[in-house]
């Protein structure tokens, strides 16, 4: 069961992480989970980051 969990955020932030790199806005998260929308802003985060670092 934790194993399914744990899968489940880093495919939230995995997917949060894409959106990022493709510029696309925080506001289009999918998730209303407190868990998994934490997750996936912060692979949205990182992405920017990781944006503004190559440009």
């Amino acid at each position: 069961m934790k194993r399914q969990k744990r899968d489940r955020l880093e495919r939230a932030h995995h997917r949060g992480y894409q959106a990022g790199i493709t510029g696309r806005s925080k506001e289009i998260c999918p998730y209303q989970a407190l868990n998994q929308r934490s997750h996936w802003l912060g692979g949205w985060r990182e992405a920017m980051e990781d944006r503004a670092q190559t440009a």
